[in-house]
């Protein structure tokens, strides 16, 4: 390999203004661990409630290398800085289903479309890549953004868990929301 060579980044999808590439230690250890710890970001999400380690962010990666996931880290083209995670946990061979989950933590890069060309790259990739039949996530209730930003991407509400996440002295509930290979195509 030449020293050229050395500098490309390798990257599983480029897009407009995205690339995807595989997750590294420091995704989690460095760039995770200060997403984590920051309220606003985690102000929605089920975990985050206490302060977060970089041995347990450590430890987290560890985990998730070892299991059934396909996670990439989000880069933005123009700065080639990693602005964010994606991925899908519990695949399910079987009923051939995952859950989806995406996490912007760079706040610079929150509202420029970056989550849909992301999201568009992940469900192409689940539907076509993988031959899933079906795609699901949870998101807090109170979170209406992120809601309408689902829909938009042709998620459909499945349900919802009840007193799910608590934050700020309150309960909220999650929506469990999916999209089937068939509604996919058709969208």
């Amino acid at each position: 390999m030449s020293d050229r060579d050395k500098n490309i980044t390798p990257y599983f999808y480029r897009g407009d203004k995205i690339t995807l590439r595989p997750i590294e230690r420091e995704d989690y250890t460095e760039r995770m661990h200060k997403w984590a710890n920051d309220p606003e970001f985690n102000k929605y999400l089920s975990h985050g409630i206490r302060p977060t380690t970089r041995e347990a962010m450590e430890r987290l990666y560890e985990d998730l290398s070892k299991k059934d996931n396909v996670i990439f880290a989000i880069v933005d083209r123009e700065t080639e800085k990693s602005i964010g995670i994606i991925g899908l946990h519990h695949l399910s061979w079987q009923i051939r289903s995952a859950e989806y989950t995406i996490h912007i933590g760079e706040k610079a890069f929150w509202g420029k479309g970056l989550a849909e060309e992301a999201t568009e790259f992940m469900l192409r990739f689940a539907f076509g890549v993988l031959n899933l039949n079906k795609v699901w996530l949870g998101v807090a209730a109170p979170n209406t953004k992120a809601v309408r930003f689902y829909e938009k991407m042709g998620f459909i509400r499945e349900g919802e868990l009840k007193d799910e996440i608590y934050r700020e002295g309150r309960y909220f509930s999650s929506i469990r929301m999916a999209m089937l290979k068939e509604e996919y195509k058709r969208r």
